[in-house]
């Protein structure tokens, strides 16, 4: 893999071949990983399409000290793809549910009842914690245009389709920390934006904005827009009801302009792309692209002020993209590459 624009690679567990399905940090450095069985080469499909496999764990990691190996934390776990610090716990996104582990502390399930659909990979995906806040980003349970494209019907009839009914299902939805805590139920959860198919990473910027990609339908002619998009959500904008949270077009098969009040991604991408990990650092947005031109990419301006995508490496399957508290960003990929990118190279 060959960076773009004067940023150096750096790679770490240079054997590791356990998949890494996310990332993230406590204030004092320790990394978190969350591992898989390899995603890439001779893969196991028996626990590739199978969520609930009991074949993932969570491992703390000294990339200070470049240490070898790492220390699992949990094992035997489903599939997990999001993880977030806060307050002491490491906050966890796996097959079905959310939970987390206290520093010195074993698994606690804090919610379950999201939808999953092992054979689309769609579940309850990244987790971010802001402001007091939990969010979580939901995947549908439909693909949306291969079982047929859902037009015809309104937005809400498109959302209870995809979602198969499960109101947290092809949202983003959020919780008040506080009280999943204490109720230790999905209840706590309520919509926070709707339109979307499978948001997948999830992030918060320094002012408290919301970052996350959305994994488009597939096999979508390219003259309509599929929704792989990166998507920009103000938590200010979003209102007390259901409806009256943003809308972001999806799953409608929509061939010309939407109406104005949906809310317009910040980067369209090309249909496939299937977005991933997402971090905000140096300054803009970095996600990685799982399908079609896969990679590591990162949010620019071009001269006439418009947001373009720029893909800085080559690589794949980028899976996991985090920042660390040192302001390096790191990516982790599926077939066990863990790599520190940063800004030119240090010797």
């Amino acid at each position: 893999m060959t960076p773009r624009g004067g940023f150096c690679l750096e790679q770490r567990l240079p054997d590791n071949t356990r998949g890494i399905t996310a990332i993230t940090f406590a204030p004092d450095g320790r990394m978190f990983l969350a591992l898989d069985s390899s995603l890439a080469g001779d893969v196991d499909p028996l626990i590739l399409y199978d969520a609930y496999h009991p074949s993932r764990s969570v491992a703390v990691y000294d990339w200070v000290n470049n240490s070898t190996k790492y220390d699992e934390i949990m094992v035997e776990s489903s599939r997990i793809t999001g993880l977030d610090y806060a307050d002491g716990a490491l906050y966890l996104s796996r097959a079905g549910e959310v939970g987390r582990i206290p520093d010195g502390g074993s698994y606690e399930k804090l919610a379950d009842g999201f939808a999953v659909e092992s054979r689309l990979f769609h579940a309850n995906n990244g987790i971010v914690i802001s402001n007091g806040w939990v969010y979580v980003s939901a995947g549908g349970v439909r693909d949306g245009y291969v079982e047929g494209p859902i037009v015809g019907v309104g937005e809400d009839g498109a959302q209870q389709i995809v979602s198969g009914g499960n109101p947290y299902a092809a949202r983003i939805v959020r919780a008040p920390l506080g009280e999943l805590l204490s109720q230790r139920s999905i209840a706590a959860f309520s919509t926070a934006a709707r339109g979307v198919r499978n948001p997948y990473g999830i992030t918060a910027d320094p002012s408290g904005r919301i970052w996350f990609t959305d994994n488009g339908a597939t096999n979508v002619p390219d003259e309509i827009s599929a929704g792989d998009e990166v998507n920009l959500l103000d938590p200010g904008a979003i209102g007390g009801s259901e409806g009256e949270t943003p809308y972001y077009g999806f799953p409608l098969a929509l061939n010309g302009a939407p109406p104005d009040w949906y809310t317009a991604p910040v980067a369209t991408l090309v249909n496939s792309a299937a977005p991933t990990g997402i971090a905000w650092a140096y300054d803009t947005i970095y996600f990685g692209v799982y399908g079609r031109y896969p990679g590591l990419y990162r949010l620019g301006q071009a001269t006439d002020g418009a947001v373009v995508a720029e893909r800085i490496l080559h690589g794949w399957p980028i899976l996991a993209v985090a920042t660390a508290p040192d302001g390096a960003l790191w990516i982790g990929m599926g077939n066990g590459g863990l790599y520190r990118v940063t800004p030119g190279c240090n010797n």
